[in-house]
């Protein structure tokens, strides 16, 4: 990731494409930020207790998703997931300012995926649906989105999430018995 956002700021650029899975999108994520945010040190926007959780003083540059894989919803979120080996940690930037500025989703894009990429987006997507059960509802969340409409997707009592639930069921009813025959063979 301090690649990207090293190469990010040697030029100017306008805005960011991301064209990739969540891993892709969320380095984009963070390059679009540390780009405009020049004098930051990387572990400047990462949450505690790994980084100093700072609030940056300007938003990201603009960014344009495009989701290759349908398992992360990175295109859909203000997080960006760093792994970060040396500490053997996962964690991340949690800010509302680097949510894509645009998504362009194309089905089509998935349909090359390998099987066992399929598959792992698959569950991926059950679980980000199994946690829109649990996620507040939008009414509940602070500061409130200004109509049901504008909510994030991935809330809970969200009749997209509920298609997403239904839709993340039925693609591992699909698999999991190949799934589970391919695990004890």
């Amino acid at each position: 990731m301090q690649s990207a956002i090293n190469f990010a700021r040697k030029k100017p650029f306008d805005c960011f494409l991301a064209v990739g899975g969540g891993s892709v999108i969320d380095t984009a994520k963070a390059a679009a930020l540390y780009a405009n945010n020049l004098n930051a040190e990387f572990f400047d926007f990462v949450q505690k207790p790994f980084g100093l959780g700072l609030i940056p003083d300007k938003t990201m540059l603009p960014l344009i998703a495009v989701p290759t894989t349908a398992g992360t919803g990175s295109e859909t979120t203000g997080v960006s997931i760093i792994d970060i080996p040396e500490k053997q940690c996962k964690t991340g930037i949690r800010l509302r300012c680097i949510k894509p500025n645009l998504a362009i989703i194309d089905p089509l894009n998935v349909m090359s995926m390998p099987k066992n990429v399929a598959i792992y987006s698959g569950f991926d997507v059950l679980c980000h649906a199994l946690e829109s059960y649990t996620a507040k509802p939008y009414n509940k969340r602070s500061p409130l989105p200004s109509s049901p409409n504008v909510r994030p997707v991935y809330q809970g009592s969200n009749p997209v999430s509920d298609v997403w639930v239904r839709e993340a069921l039925q693609i591992v009813a699909n698999i999991f018995d190949n799934l589970i025959d391919n695990l004890f063979r």
